[in-house]
């Protein structure tokens, strides 16, 4: 028997090395070497009987639908129109009628000349086989990416994979797209390159009409007051650290208010501004800017820190909060604390930066450590932190986004599932 299978090379490069030698370190494939050698290897290991090749295409089809699509777009829905979807009866009718099945070919679909599905999967509920929870809708189309070569204009065809979700618990549509430098529509010098938000506002309006949903405006709002809530926590968790040893002299801080006040003629020491919890507030700034290592460090309950944020004040205007050096944390900078007041009253953020921890579990976590970076789409390394008893933390370094109408979530560096659910389910939990 000829022997016929092989990794496209559009597929190897869009997959993570570390993730290819994961995968055949766990399918006892040699592990060894760069890129070529375990794609050689893992070639080797289907043609000659000790891999199944659907093993390998479910592995493909994970890593195309995470990995590079870092751009994580949400939108709620109309639940009402979401009712033809909701049943497992309603739905099988509907791929009946258009003579679909349930399918996933993500990973065999190249350069098509038109906008293709290429899934069409969907999830029952746990506690009810008659509904559904999940449906995972896929597309791929052809695109162009545009580069210079000796100073021609020179066009290389691209898949670009649009992975949608309809949740039908949560009533939102989640979509995730990769971004690319230079992505055209076709192969014309004149015309503008296209972004992933553009990308994503299309596949919106192509499966609101596709399917019959209704969009709602309301979650863009509603993250915005997340955002808040996520600065407002990572923050203070901070704080709490270090405001107990500030305490230790709130006698003597309290006495000192009380003397200055009475020589400067002030009311008191609370009248007409509370100077205790303002010389608590300095010092507490100060012995935060000076241990700037506690903030970035990991401990037991630490879920994240913030690295920067965007926001608009009660006049509307906006501000950028940022640190003087690139990706230190906010809450080592001055302007953290001179915009803290106008946070906690418009109690809305435009956009923040986060770097969340993940404990690793070695036998669990194994892909997370494999993981590699790419120079190429701009990807941050990935950062592991041992703290005392030996556990290894990841950094997962992302930022939330708010448009008109819907959000975004954008990892940056390769996309794995397992961090993706576990940053989610962190977001998820500020309510």
């Amino acid at each position: 028997m000829e022997n016929s299978f092989i990794i496209r090379q559009d597929i190897a490069s869009s997959i993570n090395a570390g993730q290819f030698r994961f995968f055949a370190k766990n399918n006892q494939i040699q592990h060894q070497g760069n890129k070529n050698n375990l794609l050689r290897n893992i070639t080797l290991s289907v043609n000659e009987g000790q891999v199944n090749e659907e093993v390998v295409r479910e592995f493909f089809r994970e890593q195309l639908w995470y990995g590079k699509n870092k751009h994580n777009f949400y939108i709620e829905l109309d639940s009402e129109s979401l009712e033809t979807f909701k049943y497992k009866e309603s739905i099988d009718e509907y791929l009946t009628s258009r003579g679909l099945g349930q399918f996933n070919n993500i990973d065999t679909i190249h350069f098509p000349e038109s906008i293709t599905l290429s899934r069409f999967e969907y999830e029952v509920d746990q506690f009810d086989s008659s509904t559904i929870s999940k449906i995972y809708v896929g597309f791929i189309e052809k695109n162009y990416i545009q580069k210079l070569g000796n100073g021609t204009a020179m066009f290389t065809p691209v898949n670009t994979y649009v992975c949608c979700e309809i949740d039908l618990v949560t009533n939102t549509l989640l979509l995730r797209i990769r971004s690319r430098s230079q992505l055209k529509n076709n192969q014309n010098v004149e015309d503008k390159a296209i972004s992933v938000n553009s990308i994503a506002k299309q596949y919106m309006d192509l499966i609101s009409s596709d399917f019959g949903l209704l969009y709602l405006d309301s979650g863009s709002e509603e993250i915005k007051n997340k955002m808040y809530k996520i600065e407002k926590e990572l923050t203070n968790f901070i704080e709490l650290q270090i405001l107990p040893k500030v305490l230790e002299h709130i006698n003597l801080i309290s006495d000192f208010t009380k003397e200055i006040a009475n020589k400067l003629e002030l009311k008191s020491n609370q009248d007409p501004i509370n100077l205790v919890e303002r010389i608590v507030g300095l010092l507490e700034r100060g012995l935060i800017v000076q241990n700037e290592g506690v903030v970035e460090r990991y401990f037991e309950g630490k879920l994240g820190y913030v690295s920067k944020f965007d926001f608009r004040d009660d006049r509307g205007g906006r501000i950028q909060a940022r640190t003087e050096q690139r990706r230190k944390p906010i809450q080592t900078s001055d302007i953290f604390f001179d915009t803290k007041e106008t946070i906690n009253e418009v109690q809305l953020l435009d956009s923040i930066w986060i770097i969340w921890f993940k404990e690793l579990d070695t036998a669990i976590d194994e892909p997370l450590l494999e993981a590699e970076y790419s120079v190429e789409d701009n990807e941050v390394e990935i950062v592991e932190d041992t703290i005392e008893d030996q556990k290894k933390v990841a950094r997962i370094d992302t930022r939330i986004n708010a448009f008109k109408g819907f959000y975004k979530i954008e990892f940056k560096r390769y996309l794995l599932k397992e961090e993706y659910n576990h940053v989610l389910s962190l977001i998820n939990s500020f309510t």
